[in-house]
């Protein structure tokens, strides 16, 4: 097994023998900040009592639209943590301060009086400063992992549904409390879920013709895909919270002779029986009623 020493004697090693005509330019030089173990602590110090599931913290007791951050670290080693946070899209290493899971930690709604927003803060603060060594120390102290987050299956991930219309509507256990929580969660299973239904043209993964379609789904591992792709629908107008029944992300995919309105692509809700119009009109009726509370 390759060492994190070993890891930069083979980082930093200059090339030899038939190997050195074949060099075009010298491997990159570890940071001085890379160098040794102190900085690999943050991990064990600030980052994983986070991720275990007996730690009174916002990634336990807030709401990630209904992820708990422990999925992202599988074995609790730092390495594979980071890389599955990468793969799944909740970490940016080029731009550190940009990581969506930094917002979602501020945005915790905690049910513990221990965890305050200085508290949020710290554990923010923390995270970020393990990103940033990540990103400027990674490549020096990690070896490269495949299939970081254990299966295509884990930390969430859902597969795009079949886009059939004779499914039933899935349903949404509501509890009633309005909670972001609640309302991202009733998305993720209401909306997100028959995501099928419009691909390519909604996609962001999938630019060009339709040029004029808005690429509101984002497509990327599921609860981080779908967050955003909620966002996406309030910020282009798509629920009407007065007359949620005449909003766009209702009429626009039903049929004009089920009473939609003209929509570019096919019909995707052939009548208001569909099962995936009812999801649709479910999770828009539970917005729509909390936004007016």
């Amino acid at each position: 097994m390759v060492t994190r020493h070993g890891l930069r004697i083979l980082a930093g090693g200059l090339c030899t023998g038939l190997v050195l005509a074949a060099c075009v330019e010298a491997p990159a030089v570890e940071p001085e900040h890379c160098e040794g173990d102190a900085e690999l602590q943050i991990f064990e110090t600030r980052i994983a009592p986070l991720l275990e599931d007996d730690s009174r913290s916002a990634c336990n007791e807030c709401h990630l639209a209904g992820v708990d951050l422990g999925l992202y670290s599988p074995d609790g080693d730092e390495c594979r943590t980071m890389a599955c946070m990468v793969d799944a899209g909740i970490v940016d290493l080029d731009a550190p301060e940009d990581s969506k899971v930094l917002d979602w930690i501020l945005r915790a709604d905690p049910q513990s009086p221990l965890i305050t927003p200085e508290v949020l803060q710290q554990e923010r603060d923390g995270m970020l400063e393990w990103i940033r060594y990540q990103s400027d120390c990674g490549a020096f102290v990690c070896p490269k992992i495949d299939d970081p987050c254990g299966t295509a299956a884990s930390v969430g991930s859902c597969d795009t549904p079949p886009s059939a219309h004779d499914l039933p509507s899935h349903g949404f256990d509501d509890p009633g409390d309005c909670s972001d929580l609640t309302i991202e969660r009733g998305f993720q299973e209401l909306v997100y879920s028959w995501r099928g239904r419009c691909y390519p043209c909604h996609y962001d993964s999938k630019p060009g013709d339709p040029e004029n379609a808005p690429r509101w789904i984002v497509d990327a591992e599921c609860s981080a895909g779908s967050l955003a792709s909620m966002r996406n629908v309030l910020e282009l107008g798509l629920v009407d919270v007065e007359r949620p029944d005449q909003s766009l992300l209702l009429l626009k995919p039903l049929a004009v002779a089920a009473g939609g309105v003209e929509h570019e692509g096919s019909d995707k809700f052939f009548d208001t029986d569909d099962g995936a119009y009812k999801d649709f009109a479910a999770w828009v009726e539970l917005y729509a009623g909390c936004a007016a509370q």
